[in-house]
């Protein structure tokens, strides 16, 4: 998605639930991918060292790094738990999901990256250009690009 010219400002100003909140910070300021933030578990974060730990396909080891602005928010999310998911759904998880895709304190499912996408698309509809074209977007980035404009 691509918002528009100062959007990003807005984003933080738009009344969201405060998993959203800190979910989008922590991509913001991390610079990580969706997936590696949604598979984050609390047992695996270290808030003293504002990072967390996710485990990459084939078993590696990643970090993720965030700021002050998530660190601040992540102890609210996480309220009293102590293992399981940290991006949590809004209800009980159904019946045959995975172990390890459910806190254990409080029965609900890990967030999945879908219903994240859904989400985040509902609450910055109108913060986004409405699907804009190849042409469009190729315009924009060139418009913006620091290079060419100390040619001109």
């Amino acid at each position: 998605m691509l918002l528009v010219r100062g959007a990003g400002a807005a984003l933080w100003r738009l009344d969201v639930a405060l998993r959203e909140k800190t979910q989008w910070k922590m991509l913001y300021e991390s610079a990580a991918r969706a997936d590696e933030v949604l598979c984050l578990n609390v047992e695996d974060l270290y808030p003293q060292d504002k990072r967390g730990r996710s485990t990459a396909k084939g078993g590696a080891t990643e970090w993720i790094h965030w700021q002050s602005g998530t660190a601040q928010l992540l102890p609210r999310l996480i309220a009293r738990r102590t293992r399981g998911p940290l991006f949590l759904t809004d209800r009980k998880a159904p019946a045959g999901t995975l172990t390890l895709d459910v806190c254990p304190e409080t029965g609900r499912a890990r967030l999945s990256y879908r219903r994240a996408e859904e989400i985040f698309e509902e609450n910055t509809r109108l913060l986004a250009y409405a699907r804009p074209g190849v042409d469009s977007v190729a315009r924009h980035v060139a418009e913006r690009d620091p290079a060419a404009r100390r040619r001109t």
